[in-house]
């Protein structure tokens, strides 16, 4: 079908040259162009090869007197990782008048290739549009517009389309990227450019197109010309011997693609074994192989979707030959949340990084048996991978080395409002002990005063620890809704983060919470009630409902969203209560991205009345995986901290009393 539609879009090119452009697996991608009618002005480019910073000449075109866009630019691409990959180089072609995106198969959470056209008008004549699918999952997109449109922009409008959403953090600095195996190192940034091998950068009027330069190939390079923008050289086979930093030698991982949407909870499957077989790594499970990895290691989204249904997956680092597609491999499988185990990791791996290293190591394949400590596993796998791997941490990293300057990371608003002064100093614990991620607090007092002792205490207690607070006192009678807004407005974070007073929430519950904003491109991003403790019964339950899944519900405490979003929906209704349903709603009604990410760092507090939301106990116990007597969180909650401004508890859960209160979960 590939095929048909190439020969098609040739039949009614005109009498302009064609450019046929393949990615990623050559035995789907390249066979799609064989057979083809070409013209000897036509040209085929294999994106994959061609080294950044070399121009992509076509004849008959841009020269003087001569016109300055092909008739067509075809891109085939055996995933959307492959295709995201090529954007880069795919900048170095000429404007088209007919572009046609094909990709040949893609995971079933991702939507159709469906371009979001570009802000001002550049999309004003566009004559023709036509979405289609390809096979099962491929999907085809055709743009014609007869006055031509820069093909590097609107092929990132098409995978802009297939996220949905915001589209997501870009890496910083600026980069520039030059050599062979340079497009990896910038997937799916339009505004990444290839330059020469010696520089100097581009300059766009005044001002250079790239703040950092990577330089990735193999021997020796010829000295850097430019003073102003400085540049790394980097290897792109990976790691040199000697490398003084083997971690940010490698490539990184390209967080849209390769990330933990799909993970499934499902413990019961085969195990998987990533090892050495006739000279390539392969992932396979028995005899069945069930991805080769490419020389330079890259997984792609396909590769992590065909690993879903596997236990986990376990590292022999024996007989490999290329160690760079191992390391990377491992990385990528890691960054999607796929159980990985392994023995004692060898020194050439030392690019995995001490902290993915460590939890590689730190469980055994028998206890994936386990789904609750498979979850677990997963967790930590792709906090390590991401955090360290993941395209924005290897550019912040990549500039600190160069001595680039960068902008801080999102601020995060933390907002808590609450009717309880006995709670302040647990509320307060769990948000002081937030780590990687920088926060502020906001504390709305609804209908008390911030001198009473035990808040006095607590908000000492967290202003000590150097965290910005700032206290708000609201009036009995102002209706909940209205109060969370007053609080909005004294936050100054571009991100929301919603917290409740009685819950329970890991150390790292901030964290993940923007992580999963990244890798999902969500508006709004919260988790499952997943565990629950029952205060009445002193019984804690696990309902291992699915997650890392786009979802229109999410618990209202847990509840992060963009400030601009929350701003552009109206904020919170002004209702005493079904507030955070309410958000989710208006989010919705806008389009809006809601994520589902997973709920283990979080522990839900259920007592016997108390709540706005009028489940029962039977309600939690009817849809239960698994129960425990007492508190039972997840390991990932790390125990709970004593409550600032009041002596240690002792035990590690406090009692509630059942005072009414109008916030918490709706």
């Amino acid at each position: 079908m590939i095929s048909s539609v190439l020969r098609q879009a040739l039949r009614t090119r005109g009498d302009e040259a064609a450019v046929l452009c393949h990615t990623g697996d050559r035995a789907s991608t390249l066979e799609a162009l064989s057979g083809l009618r070409l013209r000897s002005d036509d040209l085929t480019v294999d994106l994959d090869t061609h080294p950044l910073g070399e121009t992509i000449e076509v004849a008959g075109v841009g020269g003087d007197g001569q016109p300055e866009a092909v008739g067509l630019v075809a891109v085939v691409a055996a995933s959307l990782t492959d295709l995201r990959r090529s954007l880069v180089t795919v900048n170095a072609l000429p404007p088209t008048v007919h572009l046609v995106v094909v990709v040949a198969d893609t995971p079933g959470h991702r939507g159709p290739l469906v371009p979001s056209p570009p802000g001002i008008d550049e999309w004003n004549d566009l004559l023709e549009m036509r979405v289609r699918r390809l096979g099962k999952r491929g999907w085809v997109c055709e743009l014609y517009f007869p006055n031509s449109v820069e093909t590097g922009q609107a092929l990132d409008c098409v995978l802009h389309g297939t996220t949905g959403g915001r589209r997501g953090q870009r890496a910083t600095p600026l980069a520039g990227v030059h050599g062979t195996g340079g497009a990896r190192w910038r997937p799916g940034d339009v505004a990444a450019t290839g330059v020469s091998a010696t520089g100097p950068v581009p300059l766009r009027r005044v001002s250079p197109v790239a703040d950092i330069v990577v330089r990735a190939a193999d021997g020796e390079l010829p000295p850097w010309e430019d003073s102003v923008v400085p540049h790394l050289d980097l290897p792109s086979s990976g790691a040199r011997v000697g490398e003084p930093d083997p971690v940010t030698a490698l490539a990184p991982v390209d967080e849209q693609c390769v990330n933990p949407v799909g993970f499934t909870k499902k413990a019961g499957g085969p195990m998987g074994d990533l090892s050495a077989r006739g000279g390539r790594c392969v992932l396979r499970e028995g005899e069945r192989v069930l991805s080769t990895v490419p020389e330079d290691g890259t997984l792609t989204d396909l590769d992590i979707g065909r690993a879903r249904y596997l236990r986990g997956v376990r590292v022999d680092w024996s007989g490999h030959t290329n160690p760079v597609a191992v390391v990377r491999a491992v990385v990528a499988l890691a960054a999607g949340g796929v159980p990985v185990v392994s023995g004692p990791a060898p020194e050439w791996a030392a690019g995995l990084g001490p902290e993915l290293t460590t939890v590689l190591t730190s469980l055994d394949a028998t206890a994936l048996a386990d789904p609750l400590s498979r979850e677990e596993h997963s967790v930590r796998l792709r906090r390590a991978a991401l955090r360290t791997h993941g395209q924005l941490a290897r550019w912040r990293a990549l500039a600190t080395r160069a001595g680039v300057p960068i902008p801080p990371e999102p601020l995060v608003s933390v907002m808590l409002c609450t009717r309880r002064p006995e709670l302040v100093g647990f509320a307060l614990a769990q948000v002081a002990r937030q780590r990687g991620v920088r926060f502020e607090l906001v504390l709305a007092l609804h209908g008390f005063s911030a001198e009473l002792p035990e808040v006095r205490a607590a908000v000492a207690d967290f202003a000590a620890t150097g965290r910005p607070i700032t206290v708000h006192e609201a009036p009995a009678d102002q209706v909940f809704g209205a109060v969370l807004n007053d609080a909005v407005d004294r936050t100054s974070g571009s991100v929301i983060a919603k917290w409740d007073d009685d819950d329970w929430y890991g150390p790292e519950h901030l964290a993940d919470m923007l992580m999963a904003r990244t890798y999902a491109c969500a508006d709004l991003v919260g988790v499952t009630q997943d565990l629950v403790y029952l205060e009445e019964l002193d019984l804690t339950v696990w309902r291992s409902y699915q997650t890392e899944k786009p979802s229109p519900d999410v618990v209202g405490s847990t509840i992060v969203i963009d400030r601009s979003v929350l701003r552009d929906v109206g904020g919170f209704r002004p209702l005493p209560r079904a507030i955070d349903s309410q958000l989710l709603l208006a989010v919705r009604r806008s389009s809006g991205r809601i994520y589902r990410t997973h709920g283990l760092g979080y522990l839900l507090r259920r007592a016997g009345q108390g709540h706005t939301w009028g489940a029962d106990m039977g309600y939690f116990l009817r849809r239960s995986t698994r129960q425990w007597s007492g508190w039972r969180p997840s390991a990932l909650l790390e125990g709970a901290p004593a409550p600032l401004g009041q002596p240690d508890p002792g035990p590690a859960r406090t009692l509630l009393r059942t005072t009414e209160y109008t916030g918490g979960q709706s």
